[in-house]
């Protein structure tokens, strides 16, 4: 039976759509074809996340890469914050499940300058537990950041649903023995999850 369900942020509560980042993004164009044909600073960004890295250093590690100024790679850094938009059907859903009576919480590589951003959105005061990557020196899909959401809020793995956009993450879960839904497409996901959930109810 579900008691604890467990969400990501970028992708399942707040809109990541990488394309659409850099797409919209109005900056330099030597940057945007930087991180079109190689992403945005895949090793630099996970300290980020991590909290080992400010945003002024990620900054420069992204000058370094890309050889465009770091207050352009700064100015993609904001608007890619900008870009995550509260996705409003994940927090209906998020908000009907706590009517339910379940146990909601977030799990979510984050910075804490993201993370800053987007926390008095009304969706987190439905979690009872949240917690982020850039606060516990810790970063999906490594199995200590799963055991310490399980650990501090005493979850059961075979009680827990955690939903996520990204395979590999989901797999590190399930190794523990947690559920998970793939949230790859907003309908999908959205079904998946209600299935899930409706285990609870038989």
């Amino acid at each position: 039976m579900i008691k604890n369900i467990i969400f990501d942020l970028g992708g399942v509560v707040v809109e990541y759509n990488p394309a659409l980042i850099i797409s919209t993004f109005t900056g330099n164009p030597a940057l945007k074809k930087y991180v079109t044909d190689n992403g945005f600073f895949r090793e630099p960004w996970t300290e980020f996340d991590r909290g080992t890295l400010t945003k002024q250093e990620l900054a420069a590690e992204g000058a370094r890469l890309s050889g465009c100024p770091a207050a352009d790679c700064e100015a993609l850094i904001d608007h890619m914050k900008r870009c995550l938009v509260s996705i409003p059907e994940t927090g209906e859903l998020i908000a009907a499940l706590a009517r339910r009576g379940f146990r909601l919480y977030c799990l979510s590589n984050m910075s804490l300058d993201h993370y800053d951003y987007l926390k008095n959105r009304p969706v987190f005061a439905h979690f009872h537990g949240q917690v982020i990557s850039a606060l516990e020196g810790l970063v999906k899909p490594e199995r200590a950041f799963y055991e310490l959401i399980l650990e501090r809020y005493r979850l059961l793995p075979d009680e827990t649903l955690f939903i996520d956009d990204l395979q590999r993450n989901l797999l590190a879960a399930a190794e523990l023995g947690i559920h998970t839904v793939h949230f790859a497409e907003r309908e999908s996901g959205l079904r998946a999850i209600l299935e899930a959930v409706r285990e609870a109810d038989r």
